[in-house]
């Protein structure tokens, strides 16, 4: 799963949603694509339509392209 190298555009799509307020901000928008795969790798989960962020999701943001 964490093996996997994110697309520079992947990445952004995943600080994207790590970077909204679960509670106050609009649902984060991003390709559908980079949905479907990030939350295939385990690093978003779709609840009621809403993208949230992962335990993984949020360490591989910590560590960047380096987790690949």
């Amino acid at each position: 799963m964490a093996s996997e190298i994110l697309t520079p555009e992947e990445f952004a799509s995943l600080l994207r949603v790590g970077d909204l307020s679960a509670f106050r901000d609009a649902p984060a928008v991003i390709q559908a694509e980079h949905r479907t795969r990030l939350v295939a790798l385990g690093y978003l989960v779709d609840l009621d339509g809403r993208l949230r962020m992962t335990t993984p999701g949020r360490y591989r943001i910590y560590t960047g392209q380096l987790a690949g």
